[in-house]
């Protein structure tokens, strides 16, 4: 047993050996094909390296290595000039960057892009990048973006705008936000552009503050282990070196030159060649030293051609130098093929852009057309739901008319029903109470007309005999002209004969003709208008309205006083009368219902309960108004308002 439990253990260590051989192997080898792959950048065969490197890094979901290669083949696409598949592939790189939650990498990628677009001088695309930035930065409120922002701004106005103080100013703010966010990468590269800035306008002394804050931030990146790269670290030696010689001259800059010099040689393979050129053609004409100037401008360009890039500019600063040294011939050589160049450039730019708006046409031309039959298809479509709503929508209201109307005829129908329901109970009602009211007379006037009849009836009996008789009989007049009068009044209108009446005569004829008919202890009143009123109406009518309300005030007054009163309401054109006892009054709930026909508070009282009915009948057709006056509380008032 032992024996086997060895070579198990043996096995399995061989094992764990062989899967950490194979890792570390395959980290070694993508290492290496990353340093491959950067020396590569921008030549021929660089392409099918880079690709490998990306698929191989995505492959092992190496993050790291997805973002080098990205980097990687974004320079080399720079550095080509071919911005079409630059954009593709930064906007591939900020994709994946979007997905892994890596929004560092993919606003450092996206402001990179931005700052090559405005070297190339496309200071549209430049622009247009620029204010997405900012707006994606914002709307995700990220710190980082807006401070990308905020330096391609400031690049932007330095390259398109030349407004230098708007550029410092943006690039110092996104100095500020990257510092104190601890990026301290981005807050050495904001801090290059700044330096860089001033040297173009030979502002050296402005550059060296800047200079010395970036030592301090060495120091910091150093600290915390930060990978800078060393194209970096490059420039801020080249920066260096031309700002000392411009403020301090030659001398004082000799250190500096030999370092930055040995930094070159010891990374040569991973620094720019034109930024090299481009160095030490500023120092030599700092130092005033043109022909040096003019033969690293050469090397410059036989580099530039090598790799496929021509830019005219080149050979129009080449001829300025040869100019300032005196080569005439060679400035005119130079400056003819600067001119022969530049034409080239421009035409190859116009074919080129040509091409991508013919390109773009055809493109537009099948969109619109797509556009087109999509328009129609949707017209088509809208014509077929708006008549199929149209129908639905007349069904509808034909639907709802129907339902509405048979609803109006069932609420109608079950209001006559009820109001023929009410008639037939007030119709009941007034038979019985005609009955009642008639029977009660006619018995007296039988009983005593009987009495009288007899003989032997002494003087004094039969006067008071026939004064019953006399008063019922008059009773029964009132009573049948009353229910006359309610049965006419339907049929009456507005267009009965008037005349010029006096009001106040017209009331005192109502008074008189009331006179004597209250009861012993009632006072009878009558206030006149002191206007004298005179109004063209019915006199009957008036008379008639005055008439029953005296007397329904008479009947329940039986102490204190009825009083008649008349003005004149010049303001709304009215003759108001009021009609007001000391009697037992009317309760509020009632004022309404008062007016109905037949109706009486005390059923024990004789009377119809037809006048005050009458009376709203006759204020109907005349177009006033008849109501009772709740405030008073000293028995009842009526309140009559005829139209003058």
């Amino acid at each position: 047993m032992r024996y086997p439990r060895i070579c198990l253990c043996a096995i399995l260590v061989c094992l764990f050996s062989c899967v950490e051989t194979i890792t570390g192997q395959e980290t070694v080898d993508l290492k290496s094909l990353a340093d491959s792959v950067r020396k590569a950048s921008g030549k021929p065969n660089f392409l099918p390296l880079g690709m490998h490197f990306l698929e191989l890094a995505k492959a092992r979901k190496d993050t790291a290595n997805i973002s080098d290669a990205y980097a990687i083949i974004t320079n080399h696409y720079y550095e080509l000039g071919d911005t079409d598949s630059l954009r593709l592939m930064t906007y591939e790189y900020m994709d994946w960057a979007d997905r892994c939650h890596r929004n560092t990498d993919r606003y450092q990628a996206w402001r990179q892009y931005i700052q090559r677009m405005t070297e190339k001088g496309m200071q549209e695309e430049a622009m247009k990048e620029t204010e997405l930035l900012c707006k994606d930065a914002e709307q995700r409120k990220d710190k980082y973006g807006m401070a990308s922002g905020e330096m391609c701004i400031g690049y932007n106005h330095r390259v398109f705008g030349q407004n230098i103080k708007l550029c410092i100013e943006y690039y110092d703010n996104a100095l500020k936000h990257f510092e104190e966010g601890k990026y301290y990468r981005d807050a050495y590269v904001v801090s290059l552009n700044i330096i860089q800035t001033h040297l173009a306008r030979q502002s050296y002394n402005e550059a060296l503050p800047y200079l010395d804050r970036l030592e301090q931030l060495e120091k910091t990146i150093e600290e915390k282990k930060i990978s800078i790269g060393e194209a970096l670290y490059m420039r801020f030696y080249q920066f260096r070196v031309i700002a000392v010689l411009g403020v301090k001259g030659a001398k004082a800059a000799e250190p500096y030159v030999r370092e930055t010099n040995a930094y070159y040689f010891k990374h040569k393979g991973d620094i720019s060649q034109e930024g090299w050129f481009g160095y030490k053609i500023m120092c030599n004409q700092i130092l005033g030293d043109i022909s040096n100037a003019v033969v690293y401008m050469d090397s410059l360009i036989d580099y530039q051609c090598s790799i496929g890039n021509y830019y005219p500019g080149n050979y129009r600063q080449k001829a300025i130098m040869l100019e300032q040294v005196g080569h005439y011939k060679e400035a005119c050589r130079a400056f003819a093929e600067y001119s022969q160049l530049n034409d080239s450039v421009r035409t190859a730019e116009m074919d080129e852009q040509l091409n991508k708006y013919t390109a773009q046409f055809e493109v537009d031309r099948l969109k619109m057309e797509k556009l087109e039959l999509s328009e129609r298809m949707s017209r088509e479509r809208l014509i077929t739901v708006s008549i199929a709503g149209c129908l639905i929508f007349i069904l509808l209201l034909l639907v709802t008319y129907l339902y509405v109307r048979t609803l109006s005829m069932n609420r109608k129908l079950d209001v006559a029903r009820k109001e023929l329901q009410k008639m037939s109970r007030i119709k009941s009602s007034f038979i019985q109470h005609v009955t009642h009211e008639l029977r009660t007379p006619l018995n007296s006037v039988v009983g005593f007309s009987a009495l009288l009849a007899e003989e032997g009836l002494d003087v004094e009996d039969a006067r008071e005999y026939s004064g019953q008789v006399e008063k019922n009989s008059a009773y029964l007049l009132g009573l049948i002209d009353n229910i006359i009068d309610i049965a006419d009044m339907d049929s009456q209108t507005a267009d009965m004969p008037k005349e010029v009446v006096d009001v106040n005569a017209c009331c005192l004829e109502c008074i008189d003709e009331f006179g004597g008919k209250q009861n012993d202890g009632v006072e009878l009143q009558w206030i006149p208008s002191p206007d004298d009123p005179v109004i063209l109406t019915v006199r009957a009518w008036m008379k008639r309205v005055l008439a029953l309300l005296l007397d329904n005030a008479e009947k329940f007054t039986e102490q204190g006083v009825i009083r008649l009163l008349c003005e004149e309401d010049k303001a709304n054109s009215i003759i108001r009368f009021v009609i007001e006892d000391t009697g037992i009054g009317i309760d509020p709930q009632y004022q309404d219902t008062i007016f109905e026909r037949f109706f009486k508070i005390d059923t024990f009282r004789p009377g119809t309960g037809l006048g005050l009915s009458i009376a709203r009948q006759v204020m109907d057709i005349v177009d006033g108004k008849i109501y009772l006056d709740t405030s008073y509380t000293g028995g009842t008032r009526m309140v009559v308002e005829w139209p003058a």
